[in-house]
């Protein structure tokens, strides 16, 4: 009975938890991009959250190309 609970409360924790974005997913989709950004800003999703993380990486890394010197 213990092992079954176990396998039910494992499957309900992991089974709830939102989809990962790499930093190439925001960085090729905007809406995504906004909307996470929105979400970790004003507290909806946690900011230490590996989707925030990496939809900050993408506003960086897009930065970094936006602002290059190619001269």
């Amino acid at each position: 009975m213990k092992k079954i609970l176990i396998l039910i409360t494992a499957v309900f924790l992991f089974g709830c938890n939102e989809k990962t974005y790499t930093v190439e997913d925001f960085k090729n989709n905007k809406e995504l991009l906004d909307e996470y950004r929105k979400k970790c800003e004003n507290g909806e999703i946690d900011g230490d959250s590996l989707n925030c993380q990496n939809s900050h990486k993408a506003i960086i890394s897009k930065n970094r190309v936006g602002n290059a010197s190619w001269n």
